[in-house]
């Protein structure tokens, strides 16, 4: 038996007053495939027919996806997200192109050497952004969770608009230190997937 679970995108207009599509994830664990959804979706300038359940299905191919773990009965059924891993080959079978992948950056280590690439961030050309939800600072912080967002595109000021699949919403973010807090949460950038 197959199924498949109605979109909801969120109509978002950022500072310089361009629309955004936002899609407002299906699942409490599905803002990877439906951050996915939306960087396809701009990559093409079209509406995806595959839909989360269509990135869903591609994704559990590979190791660490949600599929996976909603199948193995993990968190009572609702299972615990995308991992890391999981996502260029996804992205790959999905047929985007990632032209830059920054690796895991981790916050509270000396290593963490977050920045920037703002030149590949624009229309048509998306970024994939991996957060971490943190407790505690510098070197006594935990990891509480991950979250999946896209940068759309920067705008005349430079700030890079974010597409968050969690509740639907549009934010700008104007620093450089990787933070990222919304909803409540804070995090921090650990991953980005540039397709520009």
């Amino acid at each position: 038996m197959s199924f498949v679970v109605a979109q909801e995108y969120i109509r978002r207009n950022d500072s310089d007053g361009v629309t955004h599509y936002v899609d407002r994830q299906n699942e409490p664990m599905s803002c990877a495939l439906a951050s996915i959804g939306m960087m396809w979706d701009q990559t093409r300038q079209q509406c995806s027919v595959n839909g989360e359940s269509g990135y869903k299905a591609i994704s559990g191919n590979f190791s660490g996806s949600l599929l996976q773990s909603q199948l193995s009965g993990a968190n009572r059924g609702l299972g615990t997200g995308t991992d890391e891993g999981n996502i260029t080959p996804t992205l790959r079978a999905s047929g985007i192109r990632v032209s830059a992948d920054t690796g895991a950056m981790y916050p509270g280590t000396s290593s963490y050497n977050f920045a920037w690439q703002k030149n590949r961030i624009r229309d048509r050309f998306p970024a994939l952004l991996l957060v971490g939800w943190y407790r505690g600072a510098g070197a006594t912080m935990t990891r509480n969770g991950g979250h999946f967002i896209l940068a759309a595109r920067c705008t005349s000021r430079t700030w890079v608009v974010v597409l968050d699949p969690w509740r639907g919403t549009l934010h700008e973010l104007h620093g450089s230190q990787g933070r990222y807090n919304n909803h409540g949460s804070h995090g921090w950038i650990e991953h980005i997937w540039y397709t520009g």
